[in-house]
């Protein structure tokens, strides 16, 4: 399916787990020695103007990365991400959002290397627009699932691949049991990134225990109050984060805490 465009949920609260986790993973993969060679399967369009009409629409983001950017003390698992996104603005604003491709391209350094695919053609075309210029970056308008899997690291680098799809159907969910254990045997040193929804009718438990078994790493849960008037079926979010440093998961932790103790105090 081709309908999907996050610009309508951009810098919601999935977006502040997921890009902060994913920031802390970055941040350290950027101290080390080795090149990262970054992968996105379904990367949309990477970098979001809030106040475009398709954001305005969707009007998610107030309640996710604007409710942690105007809070008076900046919870510190959280600073790094937030500082990361006011890079993208100027004051105290945040008209800017950047996704995941605009935070891996900012948080990597110039020897690392980072390929995105995205088959819808009006995301394909912005984010190509966004990053087509940068040296390290390979855009490919293909199947995430099956073009992932074609590439292979070079000589000492460490591949990380983030899967973010939008689960619009069942279909999604059934794509990703087959695909993870591939990628798990094709790349066996490489740290493996899922981000997974959190239905009301718990409709992933069984899928999200399924993922957990597969190999060692860590699982950021966060969930909101029910909201009675809420026409989505989600109430949390999560980060599957697989072969990353017991520090890492322990800072992904304390990022899901931080990010239900906030959705908390906003019901």
């Amino acid at each position: 399916m081709l309908s999907y465009q996050h610009i309508y949920h951009a810098g919601n609260r999935a977006d502040v787990l997921k890009h902060a986790v994913l920031t802390e993973i970055l941040s350290e993969l950027s101290t080390q020695k080795r090149p990262v060679c970054y992968v996105e399967t379904h990367a949309a369009r990477g970098l979001y103007d809030l106040s475009s009409p398709e954001a305005q629409k969707g009007a998610e983001y107030p309640e996710g990365i604007g409710q942690l950017l105007t809070q008076a003390n900046i919870p510190k698992p959280m600073r790094s991400y937030a500082d990361l996104v006011r890079s993208f603005n100027e004051g105290d604003g945040f008209q800017i959002y950047p996704g995941s491709p605009a935070i891996a391209s900012k948080l990597l350094r110039p020897n690392d290397r980072l390929s995105f695919f995205e088959l819808h053609p009006k995301e394909h075309e912005a984010l190509t627009k966004n990053f087509g210029g940068d040296p390290r970056v390979q855009i490919k308008k293909a199947d995430g699932y099956r073009g992932a899997l074609s590439l292979a690291p070079r000589s000492r680098e460490r591949m990380v691949v983030l899967i973010d799809p939008s689960y619009e159907t069942l279909g999604d969910l059934e794509a990703l049991i087959e695909w993870v254990p591939k990628a798990l045997r094709r790349w066996p040193d490489a740290i493996i990134l899922i981000w997974l929804p959190l239905f009301k009718d718990g409709r992933e438990d069984e899928f999200g225990a399924y993922l957990a078994d597969l190999e060692a790493g860590g699982i950021a849960g966060a969930r909101w109050p029910d909201d009675p008037d809420s026409k989505s079926a989600l109430a949390g979010t999560a980060m599957i984060s697989y072969r990353i440093s017991e520090a890492l998961v322990e800072k992904s932790a304390r990022i899901a805490e931080v990010c239900e103790n906030l959705w908390a105090q906003a019901s």
